[in-house]
């Protein structure tokens, strides 16, 4: 059985994430595993420089799984009162380790059941941590599982248009087709947006186009996805049009070293997606051994 793994700090917003995986989870049939990480005083880098006072590992971890059992006996009630007799009903567990959530990613991820870890963004107060705060860029570097990042005010209602942002590299074609079957379980339109300067496209750009969208009509078996040329002279230029003109119910991008993804988490591109605060973003890993299927 296929599990999402929510990382929480216990947070409003974090509560919020994992009521949005328990969303997902019930159309692709997945359990949920709720996993904090905490620290003592001797994680911290100045330990050796502070006279800390004694702090009893087995009570800070006892405390953090008290809270998780709480987190999920609320999760569950709620779950219960919206189940329907007949359809799937996520089962929920918990988790928690010493250390901090980037250093346990691999761990976590040795459980081969994760599919996707889930985690909240900061406050829209905190705009120069939002979705490049460190948490979400250290967990996106560690991971080889998709990581969904989900806004505090994101609704938890249908998935009905998914925004693919590629630069038209063959391998996305794979990612594309991991992404269609989380597409499938809503009903959702893919749409494949390329940031191009040349608008309309020029001959060769065009003639790369058409190759991408042959290979995903041959190796994708799924009919809601069409394509969109972004118009920008520069790829920040088009994404910020991406965000401000496209309406969509999530981003997706794939974690590799490029202008594109680099330039999402520059704080002026940073603050268009402020402004739309409900966009969850999913990141799969690069490169992967597999893509992994959500």
């Amino acid at each position: 059985m296929k599990t999402i793994a929510v990382l929480t700090d216990f947070s409003a917003r974090a509560e919020h994430a994992a009521k949005y995986a328990l969303h997902l989870a019930k159309k692709v049939k997945a359990n949920i595993l709720l996993y904090n990480t905490f620290l003592v005083p001797s994680d911290t880098p100045l330990a050796a420089q502070v006279a800390w006072p004694m702090v009893d590992y087995n009570e800070v971890k006892s405390d953090a799984e008290k809270t998780l059992k709480a987190l999920v006996k609320k999760l569950e009630g709620e779950l219960k009162e919206d189940h329907f007799p007949g359809t799937f009903l996520p089962a929920i567990s918990y988790q928690c380790d010493e250390g901090s959530i980037a250093n346990n990613i691999t761990g976590l991820e040795e459980n081969g059941d994760i599919s996707l870890l889930v985690l909240a963004t900061h406050g829209s107060d905190e705009i120069s941590a939002f979705m490049f705060g460190n948490n979400c860029r250290q967990v996106i570097g560690a991971a080889n599982t998709p990581v969904l990042i989900v806004p505090e005010k994101t609704p938890l209602s249908n998935i009905e248009k998914i925004a693919f942002a590629t630069d038209i590299t063959y391998t996305d074609v794979e990612y594309v087709k991991s992404l269609s079957k989380l597409a499938e379980k809503f009903g959702a339109e893919i749409t494949i947006t390329n940031v191009n300067p040349d608008n309309p496209l020029d001959s060769e750009h065009n003639a790369a186009v058409r190759l991408f969208m042959d290979d995903i009509g041959h190796d994708v078996d799924y009919q809601k996805i069409t394509f969109k040329s972004v118009p920008g002279s520069n790829v920040k230029k088009g994404l910020e049009w991406l965000i401000e003109n496209i309406k969509f119910d999530m981003l997706v991008m794939v974690h590799r070293k490029s202008t594109m993804f680099e330039l999402l988490f520059r704080p002026s591109v940073t603050k268009k997606i402020a402004g739309r605060v409900d966009i969850p973003l999913l990141v799969y890993p690069y490169p992967a051994v597999s893509i992994p299927l959500i």
